[in-house]
């Protein structure tokens, strides 16, 4: 079995069913709405491949993408030479990386917060401090779980370019007092026939509402703006409902 980061054609292959310019639109509602400084260098956590690379080059913000996967790094750089366009990419884990100039705004996007622990976590924020521009904003997507998906398989099937893809997700539980999850992410290929059978299983501390609220709370560098419910502003979680792709921001003090 091949691993799946390996593989970034195939794991985009995957997740191409996304609305990536609708995510870019959200983006800019949410600086418009309550970013505290102008826009024009993005950052984004755990890029992999850099899907909203050429959106974000488009229209005219530089961009720079971090993550440990050579492989998927290779591929991301790839796209911007073909672009053209202003971006850098850094390999380095995201409890432990720096940049050069601090970005203004900062995504990490599908869950893809992957520490093991609080000290990652808390690692991980001293560093995006670091990066960030006070007053800039940190939009994470499915980072904060208001329905823990355990013993739950989410299963979707994408085709592009004659490359199939069948994809599941699934998690259990590892350790509950420590709040660690194995995520598995598994995809079985068919490129044009050749057959490829690729798998991730990922450890994941989860975050839960009102931790996530206390812990931005004991961090004097950052502050809550809000939560939203599939990708929409005007959508706002509450907790009478189940979500879906939740948003959370928080802003640099």
């Amino acid at each position: 079995m091949a691993g799946l980061y390996d593989f970034p054609d195939y794991y985009a292959v995957a997740f191409s069913y996304r609305d990536l310019a609708r995510e870019v639109d959200v983006f800019e509602d949410c600086i418009r709405r309550f970013s505290h400084v102008p826009v024009s260098r993005v950052l984004e956590i755990c890029c992999g491949h850099a899907p909203h690379l050429e959106e974000l080059l488009g229209r005219g913000y530089r961009y720079v993408g971090i993550d440990r996967s050579a492989a998927m790094l290779e591929r991301a750089e790839a796209k911007a030479r073909a672009y053209g366009g202003d971006a850098e990419f850094v390999r380095a884990d995201l409890a432990d990386f720096a940049i050069g100039a601090p970005a203004d705004f900062a995504f990490v996007a599908l869950a893809s917060l992957y520490v093991t622990d609080t000290c990652g976590l808390e690692s991980h924020f001293d560093a995006m401090a670091n990066a960030l521009r006070p007053g800039g904003l940190y939009l994470l997507e499915w980072c904060v779980d208001f329905d823990p998906m355990v013993d739950v398989v989410d299963s979707w099937e994408v085709e592009r370019g004659g490359v199939r893809v069948k994809a599941s997700y699934w998690s259990r539980s590892v350790n509950r007092i420590e709040q660690v999850y194995e995520d598995t992410l598994h995809l079985d290929v068919d490129d044009r026939g050749k057959q490829l059978t690729i798998e991730d299983r990922s450890p994941r501390r989860r975050i839960f509402p009102q931790e996530f609220l206390a812990f931005v709370r004991d961090r004097t560098r950052f502050e809550f703006v809000g939560w939203w419910n599939d990708w929409d502003l005007d959508q706002p979680v509450t907790g009478e409902h189940g979500v879906d792709r939740p948003i959370v921001a928080i802003r640099r003090r």
